[in-house]
């Protein structure tokens, strides 16, 4: 029966060593252990993680009772792999902190080596129909790992930061490794609609592999990537904050705060969260107006992080001479106008705190969710409250009620600020209750249920590489089917599939040995022989104009049947206003790319790159897509990397779909073959019935069910199927 396997940097309990020299074991708090323990105690999965002290006989039977694996990793290398690589390359790098990011080779060694032990660890526990979930950045390298080593698995991933765009993950020296270990998942889920669009556009840009409706085909499998943003616990979160201990917490509170409207801050001491851009508003705000100097009090926790890295501590010395300095500007005995807390706060003293602050001020430069905003909402079911929320963090897509601010704009966020402490409680009311509904409905619960759904969910098959045949091999199990079919079907893909590619587009012309097997084809009887190309109508017309033959042209946008002078469109004609727009951009990067050209075609545009440098007409090509996505996003289209080539072609214009309507005007069929090389052919394979035969020319992951090698086996395999079938109407 299938198990649930979780995977996370740190097991849900860390193992401690007491001064007596005993094992304890204390438990993890935070929003992904609250959401996942319920999960993990109603099924007879495992949890994988490593346990902080290695532990010992007796500690090893206790992890074991509650399903908990150790994956354990010497101290020296697992601080190059968290205290290095994880957090001095990734962590700043995927917060946009380019000058804080150190790169080294020697830990991404350590990096790759926990990576790799995490995944022998999986492989000696998982079982062949395991759904297994990994967590967050540090094991990114784990999902590739996992499928090499149990390929049918079912794999999720999760990315508990932000991800950051393709400009900025180009700086990284092992992208694409790190991209290529994430593409081992059938899911990967981030926080926001903008993260998932920018791994798919990093995917596009630095791999050269499309993305299609949020989804990447990689080795013959789908890989989709999808927001999920996560919720918190708000069962937990208000039964803490609004328990008889809280209760007493915030009477002394409110006793000591008097009459002072107060600004909540609560953050990790982690230089991402901007609290030096916190208090620099707060301190222009103090020295814009006495009332404000009398009326207000900052309460900033900053709760300690990795205080054995050298930046976490030179931040921490940053935000205490800031507040040293505000609070001796504008303080005064007894009063002072920041409150400093450096310590973890309980539950039940933090669930105070939010239900007594007037405003919660939360200002990272830039954070993948934050969970302390939702938390303050779901404690303010009072509709009283204010959040000021930096746009940066991936909260603010969910949380629009709240007031946005830049916390680079010093001057714009004070006066944010200020609007939030003079706003009525109506307008309060108004805004709160509206984001409070949207938090309690979308808790961590939810956030489990959605994506396991959604990691769970039928998918498509994992299609490997089809196995590559011998022409002669493959025709002795074709031709006889062919040669007694009553009514058979042939539909041949052109480029790369029928003919070699040529160095000039327009140079591959058929040859005399193509044009003799389709004539000798078409003179079969009853065969219905199609030519099924992306290829433009005017060409596809002049090279075949004396062969009858069908031909289907531009993906499945044009038809003419053997017999007739005119073209007819398959379906209403597109709407291609978009073309306006898109074709000074593909001629831009025809100036720019020597070799390169535009075709232009009925329902679509191609940038063709053959004649072009290869590393410069690769590099243009994954530039030019990934810039076409984003400025077509709203048209019809969608945008194909192949053969050479960009296309920008007519959404739902495909093989596939020309397939559907031959067969519906010239079916049935008792006898189908279709061939094709490259993605645009897997919309025709993905249609085909299961008794049909379809064959990929070359290698690769394909949903065909053989391959050969070339153009030329194809073409002796055509011949084959002709010899059997003019045996048989001889005979």
């Amino acid at each position: 029966m299938s198990r649930l396997i979780l995977i996370s940097n740190r097991l849900p309990v860390t193992v401690k060593r007491e001064r007596r020299g005993e094992q304890e074991l204390s438990s993890s708090s935070g929003g992904l252990v609250a959401g996942l323990d319920p999960l993990h105690s109603k099924g007879d999965g495992l949890w994988l993680g490593h346990p902080g002290e290695q532990p010992n006989a007796r500690t090893c039977k206790i992890l074991e009772e509650r399903r908990l694996v150790p994956v354990s990793v010497p101290a020296s290398e697992y601080r190059g792999f968290y205290q290095g690589y994880s957090n001095n390359a990734i962590w700043p790098l995927f917060h946009y902190l380019i000058e804080r990011s150190r790169f080294d080779a020697s830990e991404f060694e350590a990096y790759r080596r926990v990576n790799e032990r995490f995944a022998d660890a999986v492989a000696e526990h998982s079982r062949p129909d395991d759904t297994i979930w990994v967590h967050d950045y540090q094991l990114m390298l784990l999902p590739e790992m996992i499928r090499e080593r149990v390929p049918g698995a079912r794999i999720g991933f999760f990315l508990h930061i932000p991800f950051p765009s393709s400009e900025i993950l180009r700086v990284l020296p092992e992208r694409e490794q790190i991209l290529r270990g994430l593409l081992g998942a059938d899911l990967i889920g981030v926080h926001t609609y903008e993260y998932a669009d920018h791994m798919l556009r990093s995917i596009r840009r630095i791999l050269g592999l499309e993305s299609r409706q949020g989804s990447v085909r990689v080795n013959g499998r789908t890989v989709r990537v999808e927001s999920h943003p996560l919720g918190i616990d708000v069962k937990s979160l208000r039964d803490r904050a609004f328990s008889e201990s809280a209760e007493r917490r915030l009477a002394r509170l409110k006793r000591g705060m008097g009459d002072r409207q107060v600004i909540l801050g609560v953050d990790r001491l982690d230089y991402t969260k901007g609290i030096t851009f916190k208090l620099e508003a707060y301190r222009r705000l103090l020295a814009s107006s006495r009332r404000w100097r009398e009326g207000v009090v900052l309460v900033q926790v900053a709760v300690p992080s990795r205080e054995n890295i050298e930046s976490y501590r030179q931040q921490k010395d940053e935000v205490e001479r800031l507040v040293g300095e505000i609070n001796g500007l504008y303080g005064r005995p007894g009063r002072v106008p920041i409150h400093y807390v450096y310590r973890s706060i309980p539950p039940e003293e933090l669930g105070a705190l939010y239900r007594m602050a007037d405003v919660l001020f939360v200002t990272p430069v830039r954070d993948g969710l934050n969970l302390v905003a939702k938390e303050y909402v779901a404690c303010r079911d009072d509709g009283g409250g204010v959040l000021v929320l930096s746009e940066f963090a991936g909260a603010a897509t969910e949380l629009g009620e709240g007031l946005r601010v830049n916390p680079w704009d010093v001057i714009g966020t004070a006066q944010k600020l200020e609007r939030a402490l003079e706003m009525d409680f109506g307008e309060r009311n108004q805004r709160m209750m509206a984001m409070y509904r949207r938090v309690v409905a979308n808790d961590v619960h939810r956030w489990v249920d959605r994506f396991m759904r959604s990691l769970l969910q039928p998918g498509e098959p994992i299609y490997t590489a089809p196995p590559l045949l011998e022409s002669e091999v493959l025709a002795a199990t074709i031709s006889s089917p062919f040669a007694h079919a009553e009514s058979p079907l042939i539909m041949l893909d052109y480029d790369g599939s029928l003919r070699e590619f040529t160095d000039r587009y327009e140079d591959a012309v058929p040859t005399r040995e193509i044009m003799e097997i389709l004539t000798e084809l078409s003179a079969l009887p009853d065969v219905h022989l199609f030519i099924n190309s992306g290829r433009d109508r005017n060409t596809l017309g002049e090279w075949f104009s004396d062969m009858p033959i069908s031909l289907i042209a531009e993906h499945g946008s044009w038809i003419r049947y053997r017999g007739a002078d005119e073209w007819a469109h398959l379906g209403s004609p597109p709407d291609v206003s978009w073309k306006e727009k898109a074709r000074p951009v593909l001629q831009e990067y025809v100036d720019r790319t020597p070799g390169a050209r535009i075709e232009e075609k009925s329902s679509s545009l191609v940038w063709h790159y053959r004649e072009a440098e290869v590393d410069l007409g690769e590099w243009q090509a994954l530039e030019l897509a990934s810039l076409l996505e984003n400025m077509l996003s709203s048209a019809p289209v969608e945008i194909l990397t192949g053969a050479r080539i960009v296309e920008i072609r007519q959404q739902g214009l495909d093989k596939g779909r020309a397939y559907d309507f031959v067969k519906r005007q010239y079916g049935p069929f008792d006898f189908v073959l279709a061939t094709g090389d490259d993605r645009t052919d897997e919309d025709l394979f993905s249609r085909l019935e299961p008794e049909a035969f379809s064959v990929r020319v070359g290698g690769g992951g394909s949903r065909a069910t053989t391959a050969v090698s070339s153009p030329a086996s194809m073409r002796r395999l055509l011949r084959a199927l002709i010899r059997a079938r003019t045996a048989v109407a001889v005979g």
